[in-house]
């Protein structure tokens, strides 16, 4: 498995390459991210919707942010290529709730924020 770090730096030269676009396959689990992976993608990114409906949840901001951080991180650490996580709007409206969202470290728990 590649380093949160080094998969950080192989996402943007991915991202970075004008000559070739990048391709994003959208999964919404580790077996999905674990497929396309296995069939030849670079990076594999998830779908806020296919996430939240696959744990039972309506699209938006009604799932709690920690399932997500923990599916996502899940993601991150079966697969060898970078991911790229859908965090919708934070998983909620209200200023509040995001500082604690973000103050509970469910983004640091998934991402290298070099």
């Amino acid at each position: 498995m590649k380093s949160k770090t080094l998969k950080t730096r192989t996402f943007r030269n991915l991202h970075g390459n004008s000559k070739k676009p990048l391709i994003l396959p959208n999964v919404w689990d580790v077996a999905g991210a674990r497929l396309v992976e296995s069939l030849g993608a670079k990076a594999v990114a998830t779908t806020s919707a296919g996430v939240a409906w696959s744990l039972g949840y309506p699209d938006g901001n009604y799932m709690p942010a920690r399932l997500q951080a923990r599916l996502a991180e899940d993601i991150v650490n079966a697969v060898k290529v970078p991911v790229s996580v859908d965090f919708e709007a934070g998983y909620s409206n209200q200023p509040a709730d995001l500082q604690q969202n973000e103050g509970e470290g469910y983004w640091r728990m998934v991402a290298d924020s070099d």
